[in-house]
């Protein structure tokens, strides 16, 4: 199957849209400068802490220069709980041991917005980064984390990432690394991202990039996302588990290496849950790249399993190499 049909539950998550009116705030909303948001706290010069209710404002914290999330509670924004934004400037932040929820509209819908922690860097200007550990993250619209753009880098470790469950409203991906962004992604759990509609599929995990996803903000083709580490992460009841889809312009695998490494996971699925085409696609990794490397992984449940569902097209791992360039397997049950 190819992987290409699964393009658009990913373009969205880059969030080139502008935003929309909201019910009055529980905090005043300043202007951010970026596409019309406004924010609950801008560059704050102490560590954010403590509860941040963001209801009525797109985004919950912005930051453009250096900070410290610490230990917080981030709800009620549209947009964007924590924005890390470094296209035009150096950004590095920490977000640690914090709770960042409800992002979205509401009640919560198809529109693609509604991401809990983003970081972006688009532009050689600038660069986001930093370290993204011990947090708790529910009830995002869109997306978990996003770490977006070849400026951006990002350890994210440790943090509970939960999705709705089965939703047939939108297509959510729990912790997505894109467009040319470096990251390392060890010890998380991911859960219960994934979309009962026909249209495309959600991902526990997911890597995506190259010009087959189009122009992104800095005017170039997208670029590859490459060398990500998705090591010790357990990622349950996802559509897919974990999806590698880096596509040149003409929707293929790339030439060049991308050198992916999908290392002891413990991936699982109690059953299926994805309508996709009307049949349901659902696998434990997915891969389109070229030298990728998927070993050591666990991976379980009659959601991963083809004679359960032979009627859809599951399977444990999808690297087929006539739509995937030289994959590397070993070593999973």
């Amino acid at each position: 199957m190819r992987k290409t049909y699964f393009v658009v539950g990913f373009v969205v998550a880059l969030a080139f849209m502008f935003a929309t009116p909201r019910a009055a705030s529980a905090a005043p909303c300043v202007p951010t400068g970026f596409n019309g948001l406004t924010a609950a706290m801008i560059n704050p010069t102490a560590t954010v802490s403590g509860s941040v209710n963001a209801t009525g404002c797109d985004i919950g914290v912005y930051f453009t220069s250096d900070g410290l999330v610490y230990q917080a509670d981030v709800f009620g924004a549209l947009w964007y709980g924590v924005f890390v934004h470094g296209d035009a400037n150096n950004a590095s932040v920490d977000v640690i041991d914090s709770q960042i929820r409800d992002i979205g509209d509401s009640p919560f819908n198809g529109t693609q917005r509604g991401v809990a922690v983003y970081y972006r860097a688009f532009y050689s200007a600038g660069t986001a980064s930093g370290r993204i550990s011990g947090n708790t993250i529910y009830n995002y619209q869109k997306g978990g984390i996003v770490a977006n753009g070849p400026g951006t880098d990002v350890q994210i470790q440790d943090n509970q990432v939960t999705g709705f469950h089965t939703v047939n409203f939108i297509a959510q991906n729990g912790i997505q690394i894109g467009y040319g962004a470096s990251a390392s992604v060890m010890k998380n759990t991911v859960v219960g991202n994934s979309y009962s509609g026909t249209s495309t599929v959600s991902g526990g995990i997911i890597v995506v990039g190259g010009p087959g996803y189009g122009t992104c903000p800095d005017g170039n083709p997208c670029a590859y996302t490459v060398n990500t580490k998705i090591v010790q992460n357990r990622v349950i009841n996802n559509d897919v588990g974990v999806f590698l889809t880096n596509l040149d312009a003409s929707g293929n695998a790339p030439a060049t290496a991308t050198n992916i490494k999908v290392i002891n996971n413990v991936i699982s699925n109690s059953g299926l849950f994805n309508n996709y085409g009307g049949f349901g696609y659902q696998a434990g990794i997915s891969d389109v790249g070229n030298n990728d490397k998927m070993n050591g992984n666990t991976i379980s449940g009659a959601g991963y399993n083809p004679a359960a569902f032979p009627l859809a097209y599951v399977v444990r791992i999808d690297a087929d190499p006539t739509f995937t360039n030289r994959p590397k397997a070993h070593g999973n049950k």
